[in-house]
């Protein structure tokens, strides 16, 4: 049996977006660049006598110690806690989380039905954004979940409306190639440079000239006209827990 691409649910932004250079953003990475990101994101350990909250825990290697806390919020109704659970499922395997009852199955491979499970309640019960992008990659292109670029893009819309920089650039490729979505070049646009006011995408206009020199300077205004000025970046990651 051939190993699952680990999944990117827990993987940063690149500092410099390159508009396909990685499939839909941060899918299909592979395990070894997995690893070095995971490092990058924690960085110079905490020693446990440091450590003030479930997050500190966690990167002093109390891992067990940090998702007990996690899970006793997230049962009193703590929404950014149960996220993180569901985050550490879907990445329990390279997070080496293996060891803790109920996150991997069969001692090798995430519990990304669990994952989902959460994923799904914080979407229909909170209509979380960082939830339905979640479920949005789940849709797209995942070694489990049967493929359906239609709820991917729905998925990937809410939350790009929201706030989060991977959603808007998911959804401006999915408009681009359309994939589960009528194509619509002028939505595309707007998407991308939308994701280009964050700290995700940094290209610029530079990044999708191709795109825009096949627009009337009527339709790319048009696209400019939709941005969202006041728009708050949402983080994806497990620093959300900080």
């Amino acid at each position: 049996m051939i190993a699952p691409v680990a999944q990117g649910i827990e993987q940063l932004p690149s500092k410099q977006w390159v508009r396909g250079s990685i499939p839909r953003g941060r899918a299909k990475i592979m395990k070894n660049i997995f690893y070095l990101i995971i490092c990058l994101l924690i960085g110079t350990p905490l020693s446990a006598s440091m450590a003030s909250n479930a997050y500190d825990l966690f990167m002093s290697g109390e891992k067990q110690a940090a998702i007990d806390v996690w899970q006793e919020n997230s049962k009193n109704g703590d929404i950014d806690s149960k996220y993180v659970l569901g985050i550490l499922y879907n990445d329990s395997e390279p997070m080496g989380l293996c060891d803790i009852e109920d996150f991997c199955i069969n001692n090798s491979y995430s519990n990304y039905k669990k994952a989902k499970k959460i994923f799904e309640e914080l979407f229909i019960n909170h209509e979380d954004p960082r939830a339905a992008y979640a479920l949005g990659e789940y849709y797209d292109d995942h070694w489990i979940f049967r493929r359906n670029y239609k709820k991917a893009a729905k998925y990937y819309l809410f939350a790009a409306e929201r706030g989060v920089p991977e959603a808007q650039y998911n959804i401006g490729s999915m408009y681009e190639r359309g994939d589960g979505i009528k194509k619509d070049i002028i939505q595309a646009v707007r998407w991308y440079l939308q994701c280009n006011r964050s700290s995700l995408c940094g290209a610029g206009e530079l990044g999708i000239e191709d795109l825009i020199v096949t627009l009337s300077k009527e339709d790319l205004k048009l696209a400019k006209s939709q941005l969202i000025d006041e728009l708050d970046e949402i983080d994806i990651r497990i620093t959300t827990a900080r």
